[in-house]
């Protein structure tokens, strides 16, 4: 599932183009440089935490990240990691992602990964005007370690997720995702964040 959302990341951060950089996102106060910028920490984080899942400090702040955007290639290096690290049996390994709270089983980290990827990869594709139609059951596992794991405590301004958007419960789960992790799923580049 991670690996085909990541190729579905990879099409998109491919599509996008100098000229759509200064527009809005849906994340607010980032524009998609920043939002790029933003995923290239993070992804680079996870890269170094899968890379070596027992390592005492996998890697700097991924909050703090400030490097250029390299999305393209850090993408590919991802990939190639992860796809390796779950040919190793990751899932049950005890990975160590300190900023992201601890060590934690491989699987959990996976799916920590995965929203990551699932709520700023339809960011992006929103912002400049890219599918993202991820399958049902990669929402569905996105929703449900969403809905297990966000605390109303880690919600609101300055915090790390938004207030959870009202949608219908039978709304495609894909917005149910993104509703979850405080972003409206209605959201157009016309709008400001």
């Amino acid at each position: 599932m991670i690996l085909n959302v990541l190729d579905d990341l990879a099409r998109v951060a491919d599509a996008t183009t100098p000229d759509q950089y200064e527009l809005p996102t849906p994340s607010a106060g980032l524009d998609v440089l920043a939002l790029r910028r933003h995923l290239t920490g993070g992804l680079i984080y996870f890269e170094d935490a899968f890379r070596n899942p027992g390592a005492e400090n996998n890697g700097a702040d991924p909050h703090a990240y400030s490097g250029p955007d390299d999305l393209d290639a850090v993408l590919a290096r991802l990939s190639a990691t992860l796809r390796i690290a779950l040919d190793s049996g990751v899932e049950t390994t005890v990975v160590n992602v300190p900023h992201l709270g601890g060590s934690f089983p491989g699987s959990i980290v996976i799916n920590m990964l995965l929203i990551e990827v699932m709520t700023h990869g339809w960011e992006l594709a929103r912002a400049v005007g890219r599918p993202w139609q991820p399958d049902e059951a990669t929402a569905a596992q996105a929703l449900a370690f969403y809905q297990a794991t966000i605390k109303p405590e880690w919600r609101g301004p300055g915090m790390a997720f938004g207030h959870e958007v009202p949608i219908a419960d039978d709304a495609p789960t894909i917005d149910r995702v993104i509703a979850f992790s405080g972003r409206d799923p209605g959201w157009t580049p016309t709008q400001k964040a």
